[in-house]
């Protein structure tokens, strides 16, 4: 399996075959218009290529993807493990609207400060897919393309992928804060990104923000911090997908249910005072709702009009309005 697919993986690891060596020489092959509508047809998988041409690719999550470098405008495939830039992440006929929704739910993201990855959404052949740049890669000034090593918080705490749920065995939010404060050279700035990150996700709708979803990477002069936040989606805005939270707040999951003790158990769970927490929540909710209406301008001042966007709308706002409602009125 490691010979098929260990070449281009996440962070700084590539597991080469036998008869190759790790080389200065970064090779590619240009994927035309009629390529890249094969890659987006098949989700990321070659079957037309000839097996000894195929690219060896390892990157993890739900929805297909696929690395490619970039350079004006042009993409390419690597091969022989060569590195690359970004990553393209496809349409699903299931879940049509989710490029879209994950790069509006990124832009309200960086509208309350957040640090989110770039990404773009792009279409082809009548299918949309996000563009996504890859925050462990970055171009030396030799112009060669240098890897960073990252490692997701399943990995960073010693849990296997089937964990990365809370409610399956994985870790809690709370572990997630002491990988933090043990680990990060600015765990100030790490601790505070990463509890908005997760009242973000309640107040958004993105109900799949679980431990995968974090990563911790290691920079070229040995600091170690929290990677920018990626595959930000509000989920809540598909009906097939379970609404529960990945993290629990206090001890509940559903975010309909959410109330005043449950923020005040989560910050004592996360050794943090409950009015620092609750104001936070109550700022980021207030700035959600300010930002809705200019962010979906700004949305369509880039991609167009796109009318499914109104149901992310509406879970914002719910879930806005709610958390203001409960934590004025404690019970």
């Amino acid at each position: 399996m490691l010979r098929s697919i260990g070449g281009e993986c996440a962070g700084a690891l590539a597991i080469l075959q036998l008869e190759h060596r790790p080389g200065v020489e970064h090779r590619y092959r240009e994927i035309t218009g009629q390529g890249l509508a094969e890659l987006i047809r098949s989700g990321g998988e070659f079957h037309s290529w000839p097996s000894s041409e195929r690219p060896r690719l390892s990157l993890a999550g739900a929805q297909d993807k696929c690395p490619i470098m970039l350079t004006n405008e042009r993409y390419w495939l690597p091969k022989e493990g060569s590195p690359t830039t970004h990553i393209l992440k496809f349409q699903s006929s299931e879940y049509r609207n989710i490029p879209a929704y994950e790069i509006f739910t990124a832009m309200l993201a960086k509208a309350v400060g957040l640090p989110v990855v770039d990404t773009q959404l792009r279409s082809f052949a009548d299918s949309y897919y996000v563009l996504v740049d890859r925050f462990d890669r970055y171009m030396a000034e030799d112009g060669r393309i240098n890897r960073l090593h990252q490692e997701d918080f399943c990995q960073a705490l010693g849990y296997g992928f089937e964990r990365k749920y809370q409610e399956h065995g994985g870790p809690s939010f709370s572990d997630c804060l002491g990988l933090i404060r043990e680990i990060s050279d600015d765990p100030a700035t790490d601790l505070l990104n990463l509890l908005r990150w997760q009242i973000f996700n309640v107040l958004a709708g993105n109900s799949d923000g679980h431990a995968k979803n974090l990563s911790l990477l290691y920079r070229s002069g040995g600091e170690t911090s929290l990677a920018p936040f990626y595959d930000l989606v509000c989920t809540r805005a598909v009906e097939s997908i379970d609404h529960h939270l990945a993290f629990s707040i206090g001890s509940e999951r559903n975010p309909d249910n959410l109330i005043a003790k449950h923020w005040n158990q989560f910050a004592v769970q996360c050794d943090l005072r409950t009015g620092f927490v609750r104001n936070q929540v109550e700022g980021i909710a207030v700035k959600l709702m300010e930002q809705l209406q200019p962010t979906r301008e700004r949305f369509q001042s880039f991609y167009g009009e796109y009318d499914a966007l109104q149901r992310v709308e509406r879970v914002v706002r719910h879930q806005c309005r709610r958390a203001l409602r409960e934590l004025s009125n404690p019970r």
